[in-house]
């Protein structure tokens, strides 16, 4: 028997990706269906690091931020890394992820006894902090959230088939999928797709969307395991260990509450039984007779592939996550977190379409702004010391040299971070821009160019000192200290106005102007993801309501 159900967006993948579209949609309104064939999380735990911008996009959604904090075995900033020829013998320097900009403090040597790095300092630019949580202890805390915003998993199915129809009807996409266990057949009717449906997506596969970057390098076996002889380590602060003896060569890190993970790219054959692999956990260790226990295992691909688009020609069905972007897991948090930001960009473009506020034309520029969000992350993984020899020799290298391409310039941690640029036509373009945009900049070097994400100041509303971050992400906002635009706004439906020194006043005298590079007459008109989407410096005239109506265009029909 075949359960029919209608939805306005369906969901495919039900990781990381998948959830935080579930959430960030549920979050506005939106009905979706999501479908996910494993029942729950993997037993493998995959990605650790949460960045500042996937908690500022986290912090959007009540009580989520406060709920991630407040979970017991979260490590608080980013992973601390060695190299080492074993866990237990002498650790070499402490090693960077970013070493060639000034973001990075001066490090003093790795190893038990060091005091490590001064990290790279976002508390001027973020009113958050990264946070280190195994994958499998964030993922049913964002399904019990989606869940109670609205959102309908459906874990345990398997697509086994899927269409997208020509027509532009409110059912343009069918899915079925059936439970492995009660056999019950679903099929799912919506009005849009999305695929995160994994690096292998068989949405991008027939949909006939090839990739490009570096390809296929090698596969990786992973194994999960308990050994408390060595938690004594972790006093250090350091997370991970590049291991590279005359045996081995592998990666280590902690999972926390006990876990730990060899990624090992040379074992002895393609299927290494449990002795095999205690065999290389211990080489890693440096003990050959220490007690290992297994608790899981798997495989993965170490490789770089964007997708050549991210939409169908219909922006009809997306790709988001590693159906758009398979990227190796990185100290940047370039993998997993960059699809949470593909699921926010995406959420609110769908809810403004869905809701008739919004033309079709916006959903252009899903790809338009994450792609190359998306091929900059892929450059920097590469050209950084983790996995920079990993591409010596590689076709993708040779192709960039024949072509007259450069080295590629390793940008810093908070520019990566924070301050990659949308180019689209939901973004009009600063008044004093001119020549090519850099690929990144920090907020400080922005300084509220439109296009980038709105920068972090402290203000107070109400006796409470809140981050101007707080006053985003709910819908479009213009801020200004001249009231006069309020006035100006009153044709314009669906924008906020949030009058700064009556409505919320500065925690420091001028922030607002400079952070954002305004005068006291100008304006900064803000998206519903918290980015700038125009900019004047000054008022000048009645005339510039004109330009909010001309932008807003695609969030108000």
């Amino acid at each position: 028997m075949v359960k029919s159900l209608n939805t306005s967006v369906i969901i495919l993948g039900g990781s990381i990706v998948g959830l935080s579209n579930a959430l960030f949609l549920a979050q506005r309104g939106v009905s979706c269906i999501l479908i996910e064939r494993h029942p729950g999380s993997s037993p493998h735990p995959r990605a650790m690091g949460w960045t500042h911008r996937t908690m500022e996009l986290f912090r959007t959604v009540d009580g989520l931020e406060a709920e991630l904090k407040a979970f017991p075995s979260r490590a608080a900033g980013k992973p601390r890394r060695v190299m080492t020829r074993t866990l237990n013998g002498k650790w070499d320097e402490e090693s960077h992820w970013t070493t060639t900009n000034n973001e990075q403090g001066a490090g003093s040597k790795g190893g038990p006894a060091g005091k490590g790095p001064t990290p790279t300092d976002f508390s001027s630019a973020t009113p958050v902090e990264a946070l280190g949580i195994a994958q499998d202890k964030l993922e049913p805390i964002l399904r019990a959230k989606a869940i109670s915003l609205g959102a309908d998993l459906r874990l345990g199915y398997t697509m086994t088939d899927w269409s997208l129809n020509d027509d532009d009807s409110n059912h343009s996409v069918s899915l079925t999928a059936t439970n492995s266990t009660t056999g019950e057949t679903l099929r799912v009717m919506s009005s849009y797709l999305i695929a995160c449906d994994g690096a292998n997506s068989r949405i991008r596969a027939d949909l006939g969307i090839g990739t490009s970057g570096v390809g296929h390098l090698r596969t990786m076996y992973s194994t999960l395991f308990r050994c408390p002889s060595i938690e004594h380590q972790l006093a250090s602060g350091v997370s991970q260990w590049s291991i590279k003896n005359d045996d081995l060569e592998a990666f280590l890190v902690t999972y926390q509450e006990g876990r730990w993970a060899l990624m090992a790219s040379n074992p002895a054959h393609d299927s290494p039984n449990d002795d095999e692999r205690k065999t290389l956990i211990r080489q890693a260790i440096g003990d050959g007779e220490i007690d290992i226990e297994i608790l899981a295992h798997g495989t993965w691909a170490l490789r770089g592939a964007i997708a050549d688009a991210f939409a169908d020609k219909t922006n009809r069905v997306f790709l988001a996550g590693d159906a758009a972007h398979a990227l190796p897991p990185n100290r940047g948090g370039y993998a997993a977190n960059t699809g949470v930001a593909d699921a926010h960009n995406l959420a609110w473009k769908l809810a403004a379409v869905l809701a008739g506020r919004a033309d079709t034309t916006l959903l252009r520029t899903y790809e338009a702004e994450r792609r190359p969000v998306a091929l900059v992350r892929h450059d920097q993984i590469f050209a950084r010391a983790d996995y920079r020899e990993y591409v010596v020799g590689s076709a993708w290298l040779e192709e960039r040299r024949r072509s007259g391409k450069g080295d590629i310039e390793v940008l810093g941690d908070v520019a990566m971070e924070l301050g990659q640029i949308y180019r689209s036509g939901a973004v009009m373009a600063g008044e004093d821009e001119g020549g090519e945009l850099a690929l990144a900049k920090t907020p400080a070097e922005w300084r509220g160019q439109p296009g980038t994400r709105a920068p972090h100041i402290w203000l107070k509303k109400e006796g409470e000192v809140v981050s101007s971050l707080d006053l985003l992400c709910g819908g479009w906002v213009l801020l200004s200290k001249d009231g006069s635009w309020k006035e100006r706004l009153g044709g314009v439906k669906g924008v906020k106005y949030v009058h700064v020194g009556h409505d919320v006043e500065e925690a420091d005298q001028g922030a607002f102007e400079g952070a954002f590079g305004i005068g006291k007459t100008g304006a900064v008109l803000i998206r519903p993801d918290g980015y700038i989407g125009a900019r004047w410096k000054e008022s000048t005239s009645l005339g510039d309501v004109k330009q909010v109506h001309k932008l807003v265009r695609y969030a108000f029909s």
